[in-house]
């Protein structure tokens, strides 16, 4: 059911809408129940909408008015904590959320809603950050010490405002690309209130979604449909950048794959014509069976289990470009097992990013 689902919300969600998928009964009662789950609810209501009849709308309503709520409750948390930052002196890098919804989506309240802030900063200003947050009321969930070990950021929780991720990686553990790259090259972007704010630039954006993607192991139709939208709007020289820079950062099995998602989702390239990517030491595992493989492991409901997450970090090493890659990721992941093991062991618990169909109700949406 969820394949023939996931199948229906494609043909929905693309940019010639088939209202086939919603005039029928059978197939709308599974677009409703899964939307949630792949995370495009807010998008299938606008999709939808036209083509119901005024009963059905209600439920269409319904989701568009609690995504507007919740855009607008992330866009007041996303200023307030930009403010209290800014006057500690910490510069800003806003990645995703409600800033990237303001300048790719019409209405910006049709992205899934953010339950996180996810702010880049530098190496250097972690320090000051965790202690500005930790003056309100916020706790880390690690040390900075083990961030720097093996993740790319810090997040921090607090009993009344949304998650905080503090990125000084974009992506990818220890491997991923310093975010201090990335300040060079920001833009201004408006807050809705007054004042402005450092984003990502077209490409680099594109490449951060893309890893971010890439890392979760292909997770969501949400995120591969957002790439999509960013994508297809930018220039050839931008795409030719996206290309260029995940090169010279190791991240080529990375565009391959993403290449592949759009040939399986679309029947279109994501690559530009005539891109001639360099192999990867693995090349030859760089096939569909390999994606299917990622996008099973991250199907709702994922039990994670000592198995299951050998199988994902298995699916990950297949990721790296070349044989020292390879080596920097075991590291990685030895390093993960040691804090593991150090803090609480290893347990099974259900996948943090999804919830099964049944647990979820239109006011609901899981993030990344």
């Amino acid at each position: 059911m969820s394949a023939q689902a996931l199948q229906a919300l494609i043909r929905l969600l693309d940019e010639a809408p088939d209202p086939g998928v919603v005039t029928d009964p059978e197939s709308w009662a599974l677009i409703r129940e899964y939307s949630g789950v792949y995370g495009v609810r807010g998008l299938t209501a606008y999709a939808a909408r036209p083509f119901l009849p005024p009963g059905e709308r209600v439920w269409c309503d319904r989701v568009l008015t609690n995504h507007l709520r919740r855009y607008e409750q992330s866009l007041l948390h996303l200023e307030a904590i930009a403010q209290l930052l800014g006057n500690a002196g910490v510069p800003l890098l806003f990645l995703k959320g409600p800033l990237l919804a303001r300048r790719h989506y019409s209405p910006p309240f049709l992205r899934k809603p953010s339950v996180d802030l996810d702010l880049g900063v530098c190496r250097r200003d972690m320090d000051k950050a965790c202690r500005v947050l930790a003056g309100i009321g916020y706790q880390q969930c690690r040390t900075l010490e083990e961030a720097a070990a093996y993740s790319y950021d810090v997040a921090l929780l607090h009993e009344t405002m949304p998650r905080v991720e503090l990125h000084f990686r974009l992506s990818h553990g220890s491997l991923g690309i310093p975010v201090e790259e990335f300040f060079g090259r920001a833009v201004s972007a408006d807050l809705p209130h007054g004042g402005q704010a450092l984003v990502l630039p077209e490409a680099d954006e594109i490449l951060h979604l893309v890893l971010h993607y890439a890392h979760h192991r292909f997770p969501m139709l949400f995120n591969l449909i957002e790439i999509r939208r960013i994508w297809r709007k930018a220039a050839p020289e931008i795409r030719t950048q996206v290309v260029r820079r995940a090169q010279e950062h190791h991240f080529l099995a990375v565009l391959a794959m993403t290449d592949i998602a759009f040939r399986s989702t679309w029947g279109e390239p994501f690559l530009p014509p005539g891109t001639n990517l360099p192999k990867t030491w693995l090349h030859n595992t760089l096939n569909e069976r390999l994606y299917r493989e990622c996008v099973s492991w991250s199907q709702p409901g994922f039990q994670l289990t000592l198995g299951t997450r050998l199988k994902g970090r298995w699916l990950d090493f297949q990721l790296t470009d070349d044989l020292s890659d390879a080596l920097k990721f075991l590291g990685m992941i030895a390093r993960v097992s040691w804090y593991r093991l150090r803090r609480r062991g290893w347990r099974t618990h259900q996948h943090r990013h999804f919830a099964v169909p049944a647990a979820r109700d239109a006011n609901s949406d899981n993030l990344l």
